[in-house]
């Protein structure tokens, strides 16, 4: 892969501007000088992330090492040093690993496919509703799975699809099929704690810099109606955007033949199944299971599902369980781990070092704004960057500053970290927002303009019903408000 002069500045600009931030010779006015530090480290890091100057996953070891080289790393948060290592293996972290092997025991014994199949073969042969069912069937995937992995396999039925129709992508229906399996699969992916490594990153930072600890059911409460509102919003739009009713399609079925040729469940996916099942009502029962059994946490539950699907047997004769060590070190997203744990490292930093206080207090002219009005700003202006930037980094960055500026304001951190959280999810404009959007644009059967139109829309709608969503159904059913 070429290395773009983009990445060369990048890697010798982060350092740069660390240095030249810690040996200004005032200072930071408002920053102490363990602030100057650890801003001039975050510094460096968006730097690195936003040119990917190093892989995403490097930059976020640079807590560790970054934080050596400028004296700033250690054990203990003290007056000299901040403690850089301990969120690498934050409980949030572990629950993580144990998401990861939940989706490769899914994939293995191809769950997920049938899932998929049956719910596009439910909705019928008319034009919008087969654009439905793809989208349907892609957000319930995401809601368990990476989105990378819902659209990895929705994409080439949705292609084989267009195939076997003799469509082109000069057709509406082709256009609008190929953009919701991209933007189903984030819109899906904000529905649970699980559906995204972004969304488990900012209940770890939630909890590291204001101690509330959100549950599976906590975030069900406020992700869900979301995706249920947004979704078919979006696909209708979507729909009436490219005409998509106008297309002819024939006979479709191919969706039928590709269910028929899965045959009957294997035991292994029969067992799959369960375990899935057992994995959801574990994660939403878990406040009720906490009262009777209080030592066992969303993150303690994650690891006994990892640890028990080396121990189910599906074949035990042969020695074959539900998972293997091969299948889970291949299907576990390692730079997700390190980068979760580097999110986290950067959120506490922001807060042990003063930088959230900090920045607060210059975005406290928003103390006059109404609370509505807060939350649509950080919606818009999160939504903007997440094209550009990788949610993780925009989630780690925003949060610790959005903490200290509840405080400041007087209002419900809940609400504003929620928005930013959400709002980091709206990257459906271009190929760089979300690794979804790359693997449709490459499909070849949407263009630039097409992402772009289409992902502009689905942004301003997400924006203008998430503070809906937020004061009509979240505040009223969570007791997080």
């Amino acid at each position: 892969m070429e290395f773009k002069l983009s990445q060369k500045i990048g890697l010798f600009l982060g350092p740069i501007a660390a240095i030249i931030l810690c040996i200004l010779p005032s200072g930071i006015p408002g920053l102490a000088p363990i602030g100057v530090k650890a801003l001039a480290l975050t510094l460096w890091m968006v730097i690195w992330w936003v040119t990917s100057a190093l892989p995403i996953w490097v930059t976020a070891l640079l807590p560790i090492a970054g934080s050596i080289v400028l004296n700033l790393a250690g054990m203990e948060v003290t007056e000299e040093g901040v403690n850089a290592y301990g969120s690498y293996a934050a409980p949030v972290t572990m629950m993580c690993l144990g998401v990861f092997v939940l989706g490769a025991v899914i994939e293995k014994w191809n769950l997920h496919r049938r899932i998929a199949l049956s719910i596009i073969n439910m909705v019928g042969g008319r034009p919008s509703m087969i654009v439905f069912g793809f989208g349907l069937a892609t957000a319930v995937i995401s809601m368990f799975m990476s989105n990378t992995t819902a659209v990895a396999m929705l994409l080439p039925i949705a292609i084989a699809l267009i195939s076997q129709l003799g469509l082109t992508k000069k057709d509406g229906f082709s256009v609008g099929l190929i953009l919701i399996v991209a933007y189903a699969a984030s819109i899906g992916g904000m529905a649970t704690l699980i559906g995204s490594g972004t969304n488990l990153s900012a209940v770890g930072l939630i909890k590291e810099l204001t101690g509330i600890s959100m549950s599976f059911t906590d975030w069900l409460i406020i992700g869900l109606p979301f995706t249920i509102v947004l979704l078919p919003l979006a696909t209708l739009l979507i729909c009436k955007m490219f005409k998509v009713g106008q297309t002819d399609l024939g006979d479709t079925k191919v969706i039928r033949e590709e269910l028929k040729a899965l045959g009957k469940m294997s035991k292994g996916e029969k067992i799959s199944t369960v375990y899935l099942l057992v994995a959801i009502l574990g994660f939403a029962l878990n406040d009720q299971v906490a009262r009777l059994l209080p030592f066992i946490s969303n993150e303690g539950f994650a690891i006994v599902l990892l640890v028990a699907s080396f121990v189910i047997p599906v074949n035990w004769k042969k020695g074959e369980f539900l998972m293997d060590s091969k299948t889970a070190l291949e299907k576990t997203s390692w730079s997700t781990f390190i980068l979760l744990g580097g999110a986290l490292t950067l959120g506490g930093i922001f807060k042990n070092a003063g930088i959230a206080a900090w920045i607060a207090e210059g975005l406290g002219f928003l103390a006059s704004w109404p609370p509505i009005l807060i939350i649509i700003f950080l919606c818009v202006v999160v939504a903007i960057l997440t094209e550009v930037v990788s949610n993780f980094v925009v989630v780690a960055a925003f949060l610790p500053a959005i903490s200290g500026l509840a405080v400041t304001i007087g209002m419900n951190p809940m609400f504003l970290m929620m928005a930013v959280s959400l709002s980091a999810s709206f990257a459906f404009m271009l190929p760089t927002g979300t690794p979804p959007n790359a693997l449709v644009f490459g499909s070849g059967y949407i263009e630039m303009k097409d992402l772009m139109k289409g992902g502009f829309v689905v942004k301003v709608l997400g924006i203008v019903i998430f503070p809906v969503i937020m004061y009509a159904v979240a505040a009223p059913l969570s007791p997080l408000f």
